[in-house]
């Protein structure tokens, strides 16, 4: 088997889609790694909004007992009001009673603003929770998709690898070393289509002898700049063949 130009052809298609799917085995992971990174800050953010939320009912609970440690302070002096018979004394208890209630008002405020923080930090972190809630299903849908994707992506680059062996038979044996050290070099891209008497790879236009050579397939064509194994690209070697007849 001869490497004609539509081996070569069908050899470059080949390289491409096995660089697909090789791209994509290698890319499925650190897409899901990106996701799972992404929601494990989300759920740290949930938390965050929980202990938020906690604090502020805490803090709630300490604004009602003092509240209430006022309230029976009121009342006591209040009690003392009625018993004391000095006039000066009655005014003193009055002030504090004056003062006592001015900071009960503060604290009412305060409690009155603690519930509305705990409300809105409620509904925030409801919402909070069902967004990541949400997020952790699509990242538990995206790793079954990769987990079941994965054996069959490998069984079908194991076939196209087998297929670029095939069909690099066609090479012969005094050109393999290059066309090794081409694919080292450019990977998928090792080969490029000649069209209009240019190299596709780096456009750099061939010689009419090379030009020839793809013609008439008779030997091997590596551009003289970028190294690419060339091949004629399809309508050119249709058109070709039909201006040799």
């Amino acid at each position: 088997m001869t490497a004609t130009a539509e081996i070569l052809r069908d050899l470059h298609l080949l390289h491409h889609r096995a660089k697909a799917l090789r791209d994509r085995l290698a890319s499925a992971p650190r897409t899901l790694a990106g996701r799972q990174a992404t929601l494990a800050n989300r759920q740290a953010d949930v938390e965050k909004a929980r202990k938020a939320l906690q604090d502020a009912k805490v803090q709630l609970k300490k604004h009602e007992h003092a509240l209430q440690a006022q309230q029976a302070k009121i009342d006591d002096l209040k009690v003392k009001l009625n018993q004391v018979k000095k006039n000066e004394e009655y005014k003193a208890l009055q002030n504090q009673i004056a003062h006592d209630k001015a900071a009960m008002s503060k604290t009412e405020d305060e409690i009155l603003q603690t519930y509305e923080q705990i409300e809105t930090q409620g509904v925030a972190l409801a919402k909070l929770e069902a967004e990541v809630k949400s997020f952790a299903q699509d990242v538990v849908a995206i790793q079954t998709e990769i987990e079941s994707q994965a054996s069959s992506h490998k069984a079908q680059l194991q076939e196209l690898e087998t297929a670029i062996v095939e069909a690099e038979i066609s090479i012969p044996e005094q050109e393999r070393e290059r066309y090794s050290r081409t694919v080292r070099q450019y990977g998928a891209d090792a080969l490029a289509a000649c069209e209009n008497g240019a190299c596709l790879g780096c456009f750099t236009s061939v010689t009419m002898q090379m030009l020839n050579h793809l013609i008439n397939g008779d030997q091997l064509m590596f551009c003289k700049s970028c190294g690419r194994l060339l091949y004629l690209a399809e309508h050119a070697e249709t058109t070709s063949k039909r201006a040799s007849r």
